[in-house]
């Protein structure tokens, strides 16, 4: 059964890539920024994006009563527990391919929606999800060493794809009535505020970056993918079960390592490779382009 159309397929494009690329560019900023410092200008950015266009477009920016409970654990999840775990993870690990162990988080959809949705697991999402963590555990083979030498940081990491896979769940709960944009809204101030809290404990200067390429890493998060990727993300996660759009973000550390090698010069180990087949396998089975269905004849047509 199809289960994509036309128009969240040319989201989910857009989003591998510029997410993928986005991984080089973060570490071009970060290595200027304070992690605390270029995350309060991201989630500045992301607010001034999503209220912008409500204002403009005239979209309303209230949620309903009920949802408030779902919409603050979401924000909590999605917004600060995958952005400080994440961090406090990789400043434990001396590797940052290390933190592609956030990316088990498809693993922890699966079983989630399959409980909290009733998402029918099928035989080729059990292969697909099968795939998708051989990749992962390949690209992260020649790490064994740096995980067992900082297995707190493993486990932040992660925690930061289990939190990450529970707002996506609890995302598919509000209704089509209420915009993505809205939620986005409210989800950045709800989820933003113990990043502020992080800022302002521990936070350090310089509060703006000098060389040309830390302000492109910042730039660039602050306007494509603060302003774009995270609307589109959660566009697909309403929009497709639960399964299939966890599953497939499996294609965006491709599009990381791809994009490392010809900004940042890092080389590909032998497995990486391997792993490459094995994701774009895990990927391809679950996004099935929608193909129209075709009109049955009437009776009386002439073939």
């Amino acid at each position: 059964m199809p289960v994509i159309g036309r128009r969240e397929l040319w989201l989910f494009i857009a989003v591998v890539l510029l997410w993928g690329v986005n991984w080089p560019m973060m570490k071009m900023a970060l290595a200027e920024l304070d992690f605390w410092v270029f995350r309060a200008y991201c989630i500045l950015a992301g607010l001034i994006w999503f209220l912008g266009y409500n204002l403009a477009a005239g979209v309303s920016v209230k949620v309903p009563r009920e949802y408030w409970p779902r919409l603050t654990i979401t924000a909590l999840c999605n917004i600060a527990g995958w952005n400080i775990l994440s961090a406090a993870g990789l400043n434990l690990l001396p590797s940052g391919r290390a933190g592609i162990l956030a990316y088990t988080m498809p693993l922890w959809v699966v079983l989630l929606s399959r409980f909290f949705l009733g998402e029918a697991l099928t035989k080729l999402r059990l292969i697909a999800i099968t795939l998708g963590m051989t990749g992962i555990g390949l690209l992260l083979i020649d790490e064994v060493h740096t995980l067992k030498s900082a297995p707190v940081g493993a486990l932040l990491m992660v925690a930061a794809g289990f939190v990450w896979a529970f707002g996506i769940v609890l995302f598919k709960g509000f209704p089509k009535s209420i915009p993505t944009t809205t939620l986005m809204i409210w989800s950045l101030i709800l989820g933003g505020w113990p990043i502020l809290v992080g800022l302002i404990a521990v936070g350090h200067g310089p509060w703006l970056p000098t060389g040309g390429a830390a302000w492109a890493g910042l730039l660039f998060n602050v306007i494509v993918v603060f302003g774009f990727c995270w609307f589109a993300w959660n566009e697909l996660v309403r929009a497709l079960p639960a399964q299939v759009t966890g599953i497939s973000s499996l294609a965006v550390p491709i599009v990381g390592f791809a994009s490392g090698m010809l900004v940042l010069g890092e080389k590909p180990h032998v497995f990486d490779y391997v792993a490459l087949l094995a994701i774009v396998g895990a990927v391809a089975l679950v996004l099935r382009p929608e193909r129209p269905l075709r009109a049955a004849k009437s009776p009386i047509e002439s073939d």
